[in-house]
């Protein structure tokens, strides 16, 4: 059963215990990071947090935290662009490399995936997506998340259809496949529509879920060529986020209006979640037991920016208040670390590491 979730305030770091041979829980603490958080990730040995950042004046990159003492370690820059901008990053199983997603200039959308070598902290590729079939007058959509298959050897990278200034997206989400051996690209599955929420890859290494506007869809990632096996009608916000559980037999979405699924992937039965309605969700994490969803609130109606952390049971798919995080100010992102007893929460311009 998960147990209560901690939150502590800001100071110095104290003692870490951990007797264990497995990934090392993060020292509570806050680290000021100067910067606006985008995303967060953990090594898989828990030691190092890597958060992805917006400096206005000097671009986009990624700094190292030490989570155990919460020094930051290393600051690798991604664009010197003025008002560049990162995405969603990702570990790879190994710890060795680090993707992140990433703007170049302001206003621009997220167009280049860029991998950094954690052994030295230095960025060794950045890579631009390969333009998309489009109308004439758009211009390429927005890559939107990513995540890297169980082996390390293929990178998932999600993208909207094509844009027209403010305007919505046309049809033509897709999903492209990286190679990190070949540093490119080396495939583009099409999925049915306009905006692309997150991929996930279960541990057997040959499938992977996304999640568009409109669909769920399951594909089968065990050749070269990645096809589409399945799809379910499931529209819960323009870009849903998804989570697996542990066990990899579940599949929990949440949208930008406050809804969200659970996808039985035995019997691909989709149970509705109606958890706050009108509200911005974000950030799903499942618990090492498969007990908890742990996910972000963003409250869009009190008009100062109050966000929370929320957990669910999931055997009876309600809420448990008494677990929640509350008190918190524009959260970014979330990550569960590998200890699984850890919080990693970007919120404002810190990173707040919380026990639970």
């Amino acid at each position: 059963m998960a147990g209560a979730l901690l939150l502590t305030g800001s100071g110095s770091a104290g003692a870490a215990t951990h007797t264990s041979g497995g990934p090392v829980p993060g020292v509570p603490q806050t680290v000021e990071l100067d910067s606006s958080p985008a995303s967060v990730a953990v090594s898989p040995d828990g030691h190092k947090a890597y958060v992805a950042v917006k400096d206005t004046t000097k671009g986009a990159k990624v700094k190292v935290v030490d989570t155990q003492s919460g020094a930051i370690t290393a600051v690798v820059t991604l664009s010197t662009g003025l008002g560049a901008g990162p995405g969603p990053l990702a570990v790879s199983p190994d710890g060795s490399r680090v993707y992140v997603l990433f703007s170049t200039a302001r206003k621009a959308p997220l167009s280049s995936l860029g991998a950094i070598d954690t052994a030295t902290d230095t960025v060794v590729s950045s890579t631009e997506a390969p333009d998309q079939p489009r109308p004439d007058g758009t211009f390429p959509g927005a890559l939107t998340s990513l995540a890297v298959s169980p082996d390390g050897a293929t990178v998932y990278v999600g993208q909207d259809g094509p844009a027209r200034y403010h305007r919505p997206a046309e049809p033509g989400a897709r999903v492209l496949s990286f190679s990190p051996q070949q540093q490119a690209y080396t495939t583009a599955i099409p999925v049915p529509g306009h905006y692309l929420g997150s991929i996930v890859t279960p541990p057997n290494g040959d499938t992977a879920y996304t999640a568009t506007d409109e669909n769920l869809v399951r594909l089968d990632t065990s050749t070269a060529t990645p096809t589409i096996t399945g799809t379910t009608a499931a529209t819960i916000g323009s870009r849903p986020i998804l989570a697996l559980s542990p066990d990899a037999t579940r599949l929990y979405g949440v949208g930008n209006n406050g809804t969200g699924y659970a996808v039985d992937l035995a019997t691909d039965t989709l149970t509705t979640l109606d958890l706050a309605p009108g509200q911005w969700l974000q950030n799903p994490s499942v618990s090492a037991d498969g007990t908890r969803l742990y996910l972000v609130l963003q409250d869009l109606t009190s008009g100062d920016s109050k966000a929370s952390v929320l957990a669910l049971d999931t055997a009876t798919n309600t809420l448990v208040p008494a677990e929640e995080i509350t008190g918190l100010n524009w959260v970014t992102a979330l990550a569960l670390g590998p200890d699984a007893h850890t919080f990693y929460l970007t919120v404002n311009s810190t990173l707040r590491i919380l026990a639970h």
